[in-house]
């Protein structure tokens, strides 16, 4: 139980920290902007052009020429 609210208590320090970033002006990080979408349940917003290459390079080079 210890364990889960040190965590707890680590996640609400580093998301205060991002919030008062973002209050005062000051730039904000990447790992500002990670921790304030985890705290609200949201994921990184998919890079769609590398999704496509991926997808693209699954089709042409797959394992689907048996």
């Amino acid at each position: 139980m210890d364990e889960m609210y040190e965590v707890m208590n680590e996640m609400e320090q580093r998301l205060e920290a991002a919030l008062d970033n973002m209050e005062y002006g000051t730039e904000l990080a990447q790992d500002d902007i990670d921790v304030i979408r985890a705290a609200c349940g949201k994921s990184k917003p998919k890079n769609e052009t590398l999704t496509n290459l991926f997808n693209d390079f699954g089709t042409i080079f797959g394992d689907n020429h048996v």
